[in-house]
């Protein structure tokens, strides 16, 4: 279909016509530029959201006991559901699906103190060494908790680097020692945080059972975390847990204040299938506006074949076929639409690439939601058959109705 000299033709065809079809080309180009611009923010704040999950394993639940709501028989709505150790022990045996389980305890401390300084916006939670592979934390310095320091009761603690900066600032902080309400624990490890959404810099972490001797907590737990298997389904088995914790503590399965799961594949997915729409819409939006682009290619081609209706006469009486007439307008058609639309490609792809340069030198924060727009070779290669489509879908009435023409009526147009 294409050869270099239909392709030479073609360009000094629109070399005559230079303003024209400059013009004309404008609006491909700038369809092109706006669908890549558009497409590329979605993709970026796309990457930028499911940031937030990179604090988790993706086949991990999270589990909260709360008040039941519902009455059943023998039992009154209202009462609370708490879990114990030796109930996280018995779901790990039952569900073979379980990989990794871990308690969750919050102490509500006011103050946490090193032998300077004091710091007041923090957590402390108790927790197992199996926490660290349910919640994929990132450690600075040191180390994170391991299964010794629960079974010795150990008075460490992993701390958030928030912290660490503002009890010590730039001194080394491993090895020295913090106070919770009287309470003296040794640094072993310094978090990095993970994501903007992420509170590890103000969290400090200790031994579940360092926090129930120090602090005296009674052993029963409002929050459970678990890792499933790589071949487990999430889904199913929040269904499957969820009924086995219902009649366990005798509650109805329907009641939705009973348990609180949190199901992080699932929520995952939630916000995979809501940007898949986003980006739907804005690949509509930016088609829609490239479209406005074709149809004035497809007028200007149209005008083309008036303004070359004797010479389609001649080329047509000496023996050229209605196909070969209808390459010509079609080789024109395609040449103006790629042509313009590749400006539009190289002027997007600059423009996403400065942005994201700004962003990046005005941006202090590394985990930022939004850093920057996205492009890649697939959508590019997308936005080029977009091209070569358009092209031949605007050089295509046209095209058929040249090669239509009958050479004596073509001819006879010199007259008119």
């Amino acid at each position: 279909m294409f050869s270099f000299f239909a392709i030479q033709e073609s360009w000094e065809v629109i070399k005559q016509h230079k303003n024209r079809n400059l013009l004309t080309g404008f609006g491909v180009a700038w369809g092109i530029f706006i669908l890549l611009l558009l497409v590329g923010t979605g993709s970026g704040l796309q990457k930028g959201i499911m940031v937030i999950f990179q604090d988790y394993s993706q086949n991990s639940i999270w589990i909260y006991g709360g008040k039941t709501s519902l009455a059943k028989p023998g039992q009154h709505a209202g009462r609370e559901i708490r879990f114990t150790d030796k109930d996280l022990n018995l779901f790990k045996k039952r569900f073979d699906e379980i990989r990794y389980i871990s308690p969750e305890i919050q102490y509500p401390g006011k103050q946490v103190n090193s032998k300077l300084q004091s710091y007041h916006r923090f957590k402390c939670y108790g927790v197992k060494s199996d926490y660290f592979k349910i919640k994929t934390f990132k450690i600075q310095k040191g180390r994170l908790l391991n299964p010794i320091d629960n079974q010795k009761h150990k008075k460490v603690a992993v701390i958030g680097h928030k912290i660490a900066e503002g009890l010590w600032g730039d001194n080394y902080p491993l090895g020295q020692y913090i106070c919770i309400d009287g309470t003296w624990l040794q640094v072993i490890g310094v978090l990095s945080q993970n994501s903007l959404f992420s509170n590890n810099p103000n969290h400090i972490y200790i031994p579940i059972e360092t926090l129930k001797d120090q602090f005296g907590l009674e052993n029963n737990l409002n929050c459970f975390s678990m890792a499933l298997y790589s071949n487990a389904s999430p889904e199913i088995f929040e269904k499957k847990i969820k009924n086995f914790l219902a009649r366990k503590y005798n509650f109805n399965s329907e009641d939705k204040n009973a348990l609180y799961i949190e199901n992080m594949q699932v929520r995952s997915k939630t916000f995979n299938n809501l940007f898949r729409w986003i980006n739907f819409f804005l690949w509509i939006v930016g088609i829609s506006i490239l479209s406005s682009g074709i149809v004035g290619v497809s007028n200007i081609m149209l005008i083309i074949v008036k303004e070359r209706t004797v010479e389609i006469g001649i080329r047509k009486s000496i023996g050229a076929s209605p196909w070969s007439i209808r390459l010509m307008i079609l080789h024109e058609s395609i040449l103006i639409t790629f042509l313009a639309g590749l400006v539009g490609i190289i002027c997007s792809t600059g423009t996403i690439w400065i942005v994201n340069a700004l962003i990046n030198a005005f941006s202090n924060n590394d985990n930022a939601i939004f850093k920057g727009l996205d492009i890649n070779f697939n959508i590019a290669l997308t936005a080029l058959l977009l091209l070569t489509i358009s092209g031949t879908l605007a050089g295509l009435y046209p095209a058929r109705k040249a090669s239509s023409m009958l050479p004596v009526k073509a001819l006879n147009s010199i007259n008119n």
